[in-house]
């Protein structure tokens, strides 16, 4: 059996995959998105260099590389009518876009922070006033990269600021902080894998972006009820297979800040007590193909 890893560049996530695979007699196959052919009006769909890849049981989502080359993410819409992707495309889409994101998660009823998205400056300096206290986000976007936080700021500085951000983003994200009733710098990532809350983490920081690639500390959590509830709703709206859940503590309880499609297990997994990529490929195995 032969599984794929669609992936531009391989990382831990994608040696690990690889290293199951192998152990449970799986053939594991790269496939760099930069090299894939697609053909239409012929007997063959599409090749990764010189292999027809719609023989695979499926294949792993893992890295496009360039994210405003959309051909690369059409292209796996037209792999994904021969062969299951894990995750969806769909599911990628949605967690993808933290527009999508926040739409599913109001939909669905799912605690999440106060937030406002607009390309009006005007509507974007006013929500920055009534909040106090609210970050600002690229629509797109992973690892806290992007983030600015706008707190204590004059009315002037906010413009600024905020004038930047339309220069480089185009349209206004704007969440409300949440500020943990500890009073510590921290958020949990919860991994969700089907319907079962397999491990989760609190990621700590003396900075309020607790990202582990932005210096967060990962330390064990322990998965309550309110976490497993909403941690599965968010992944089970954005319609993924397995997801990173990010989860803030506020004095309202539990709120999802974002839905990750493709994340990563490398921190997690040095807290955990299980093996986490193991227990997602037998659930991809045993479920999917």
């Amino acid at each position: 059996m032969k599984i794929g890893i669609i992936s531009e560049e391989k990382d831990w996530i994608t040696c690990e995959l690889e290293r199951v695979m192998k152990k449970k007699g799986i053939t594991p196959v790269y496939i760099k998105p930069s090299k894939i052919a697609s053909f239409t009006g012929m007997d063959i769909k599409f090749k990764h260099n010189k292999d027809d890849i719609s023989d695979l049981k499926c294949a792993f989502v893992r890295n496009l590389g360039d994210m405003s080359n959309y051909y690369r993410f059409d292209v796996l819409k037209y792999i994904e009518h021969y062969i299951p992707l894990i995750n969806p495309t769909a599911g990628l889409e949605n967690a993808g876009n933290k527009y999508r994101t926040s739409i599913l998660m109001n939909i669905n009823n799912i605690p999440h922070p106060k937030t406002v998205i607009t390309e009006d400056i005007d509507k974007a300096l006013m929500w920055s006033e009534k909040f106090k206290d609210c970050v600002l986000k690229p629509l797109f976007g992973n690892q806290g990269k992007g983030i600015v936080r706008l707190k204590n700021k004059t009315l002037i500085s906010k413009l600024n600021m905020l004038n930047e951000f339309k220069k480089k983003h185009g349209v206004f994200y704007i969440q409300e902080f949440i500020t943990n009733p500890n009073d510590i710098y921290r958020d949990i990532r919860a991994f969700v894998i089907g319907d079962e809350v397999v491990s989760a983490m609190y990621r700590v920081s003396d900075n309020w972006i607790t990202n582990i690639h932005q210096n967060g500390k990962a330390e064990k959590c322990e998965i309550t009820d309110e976490i497993r509830e909403l941690a599965i709703k968010a992944k089970n709206a954005t319609g993924l297979i397995y997801g990173g859940v990010d989860l803030m503590e506020s004095k309202d309880g539990l709120k999802v800040i974002e839905v990750n499609g493709a994340p990563s297990w490398e921190a997690l997994s040095r807290i955990s007590e299980m093996d986490i990529t193991e227990k997602l490929i037998d659930y991809v195995i045993n479920n999917l193909i």
